[in-house]
């Protein structure tokens, strides 16, 4: 257990340097007192953060990685858990608003901890008032009404996407997103278009730049995306023809992995086949070490095809 450096207050815990002392007390604070919690100094400690992030800010790689590791733990206990509901606490602190999402929260969730999330996430989703009768009806507006975050247009290359925090954020939240709720039709919707234009960017990448792209950030954005599960979806027409050019190109009759943009294809193949769906032969002799690890950590299972 690390001593910590420097102490902290509540009434200081505002800022975004104190963001990790907070997330580690919520993880660290009994599962029968965060609802008692959350109605405190804690509580409003906690908003105050949340409503400091936007798409756009910018997350330290130990915050990218626990947030990582959280979406996966809530996602393998299921919402429904009282331990899910404390990590979720925890993980509003690293989720902008517009990149959490929840299906059927009422369903799943206390519903103290429903009022904390729509208070936080569904905020930008206004009810309007309509009279009529003895008392007011609350409704929702149509969903095509509601504003939508502007993410701006998507880089026009894999160069410019590396720079551009805010569609590097949304790549996360949307895989996350997917991760936790495959059944939510928009987020899949949104993912596969995200992973369509992606795997443009991938083929008309300079293979030469490869290594040095995939060690940014951007890196741990494609693996959470990888990792996901929505190689499970079905696929258009372009998608296919995707598909099949690049496992075409990774073929003895395409060039095989000796073609000078074969990573570039194995990049694209990897977003498009389950975890554990495929395997590469002999893969130390036909990978580059900055590849290989990441590829043995997803992919080598139990494998039916191999590329």
């Amino acid at each position: 257990m690390d001593i910590p450096a420097q102490g902290w207050t509540l009434s200081q815990a505002g800022s975004s340097d104190s963001r990790d002392a907070v997330i580690r007390f919520w993880l660290a604070a009994p599962m029968d007192q965060i609802q008692a919690l959350w109605s405190g100094g804690f509580g409003e400690i906690t908003r105050q953060l949340v409503n400091q992030l936007s798409p756009s800010f910018e997350f330290t790689p130990q915050q990218v990685n626990l947030r990582n590791a959280l979406n996966q733990r809530i996602g393998s206990l299921g919402l429904t858990q009282p331990l899910a509901h404390q990590l979720l606490v925890a993980l509003f602190l690293l989720s902008p608003p517009g990149l959490l999402k929840i299906a059927n929260p009422e369903q799943q969730l206390p519903p103290w901890l429903v009022e904390a999330f729509k208070s936080l996430y569904d905020n930008n989703q206004q009810t309007m008032t309509v009279l009529g009768g003895p008392e007011s009806v609350q409704q929702q507006p149509p969903l095509d009404s509601l504003p939508r975050p502007d993410f701006g247009a998507f880089p026009t290359s894999l160069a410019e996407l590396v720079g551009n925090r805010i569609q590097l954020n949304r790549l996360l939240g949307l895989s996350n997103l997917y991760y936790i709720d495959p059944e939510d039709q928009e987020i899949t919707q949104e993912l596969v278009e995200m992973r369509r234009a992606l795997a443009e960017l991938i083929q008309a990448a300079p293979a030469s730049d490869l290594e040095r792209i995939w060690s940014t950030e951007f890196g741990d954005r494609y693996w959470a995306l990888v990792r996901s599960g929505i190689q499970k979806e079905g696929l258009g027409q372009a998608d296919q023809e995707i598909k099949e050019a690049a496992t075409h190109q990774l073929s003895p009759s395409g060039g095989g992995f000796g073609s000078p943009t074969a990573l570039n294809a194995f990049l694209i193949v990897m977003m498009y086949f389950m975890p554990g769906g495929m395997r590469v032969e002999a893969p130390e002799q036909k990978l580059p070490s900055w590849l290989l690890e990441s590829y043995r950590q997803v992919f080598e299972q139990a494998q039916p095809t191999s590329v």
